[in-house]
């Protein structure tokens, strides 16, 4: 997959959920069909949110691109990057900051952190790894196409994934490759892609083809794949079905989305089906109390039940707001959205609690570690919130 085609869509990729509005075979970007963000509703907060620091990070996520470059926490910091090659360590405490480093180089992940390293993907297809603790690079190397996924890290294995539809492993001492998997994916992908999901020494990995595999880590040996979603419809377009939201485990299944196409919960052990829902997903989900929480292409936010996959409720007055994945934070449900502002919404019945602006676009999911929020936005602001 050339990084050429990606470019070609970015417009698109910014709004995604505009596919189910063109169809017409005469242009897809011929004329800005882009619903109006539904107002912002006034409601009476039952929280008040208190922001306990935010702190400058670096550019964020410049140009016109659709880039969640999500924060990672680590055991003592919270780490950033931005697409103009800054990276960054945040003491989680009191915002300050611990090092940042620019590897000029223009980035297109966030962060992957774990066994002491800090290991982040660029446009070119360039891997570098840094260290936790000062961010000193210890290796670097390349792979074919622009990495947009965010590294995983375990095992002693670096997983990188790249728009090119291979999955490699590397070394996570020198960064050698340890083996690769790949799936054919589609000439026309969303510009976004879900994090491969280490556990149990295993790897789960969703592609742009609506596939999801389940990989050996120390060898890449293929254990199941499984189909969530199947194209549909005469145009390209139509046909995108790509799973860029993170699949998440929650008590031993999995649970997968796609864009156009459905939400899946899994049997961890053999990938066999048990529920499915049909919804477009891009950005994310989470899970607690036998309970998942999704952000649908629409800006709708769902919860379902975890066993039965029936809905619990759904809340549609963020639609077209383009929102990010949700988090969990006590009682509530946190998603940002393009207008930079968080929204609380109560877990038992997806009302609006609580709001705050931090001042442009949140396209990365909210951080939520001890009761403590960590919200970063397009500017390369990140702010950290507690409910007291």
């Amino acid at each position: 997959m050339s990084s050429q085609i990606i470019k070609n869509i970015k417009t698109f990729a910014a709004f995604v959920f505009l596919a189910l509005l063109l169809t017409a075979c005469n242009g897809f970007f011929e004329k800005d069909n882009t619903p109006e963000p539904t107002p912002l509703t006034n409601f009476n907060p039952e929280i008040a949110p208190r922001q306990l620091w935010s702190t400058k990070v670096g550019a964020g996520a410049t140009g016109d691109d659709y880039l969640k470059l999500s924060p990672t926490p680590g055991q003592n910091a919270i780490y950033t990057s931005s697409s103009n090659g800054t990276i960054t360590s945040v003491n989680k405490s009191n915002g300050r900051i611990n090092w940042q480093t620019d590897i000029r180089l223009p980035l297109s992940s966030g962060p992957g952190v774990g066994d002491g390293i800090v290991v982040v993907g660029s446009r070119g297809g360039e891997i570098i790894a840094m260290l936790e603790g000062d961010g000193r690079q210890i290796w670097r190397t390349s792979v074919p196409g622009e990495v947009i996924a965010k590294p995983a890290i375990g095992g002693g294995n670096v997983i990188i994934k790249a728009v090119d539809g291979y999955t490699r492993a590397l070394s996570i001492k020198d960064g050698h490759e340890l083996w690769s998997f790949q799936q054919v994916e589609p000439n026309l992908i969303l510009r976004g892609s879900s994090t491969p999901l280490i556990r149990d020494r295993n790897v789960i990995i969703g592609f742009a083809n609506g596939n999801l595999a389940k990989l050996n880590l120390g060898d890449g040996q293929l254990l199941w794949i499984q189909t969530i979603a199947t194209p549909e419809g005469a145009f390209a377009i139509q046909r995108m079905i790509d799973i860029d939201a993170d699949p998440i485990i929650f008590e031993h299944n999995i649970y997968v989305a796609t864009y156009q196409g459905k939400i899946s919960s899994l049997d961890w052990a053999s990938g066999r089906a048990l529920w499915s829902h049909d919804i477009s997903s891009y950005t994310g989900m989470t899970a607690d109390d036998n309970t998942v929480y999704i952000s649908d292409a629409r800006g709708f936010v769902w919860a379902f039940g975890a066993d039965s996959g029936l809905v619990n409720w759904r809340q549609n007055k963020l639609e077209y707001r383009i929102i990010s994945a949700p988090a969990i934070m006590g009682n509530y449900v946190v998603v940002g959205d393009a207008e930079g502002y968080l929204h609380w919404l109560g877990k038992r019945d997806g009302h609006f609690a609580a709001r705050v602006s931090i001042g442009s676009s949140i396209y990365a999911a909210p951080v939520v570690e001890n009761n403590v929020l960590y919200a970063l936005n397009n500017n390369g602001y990140l702010a950290a919130y507690t409910l007291g």
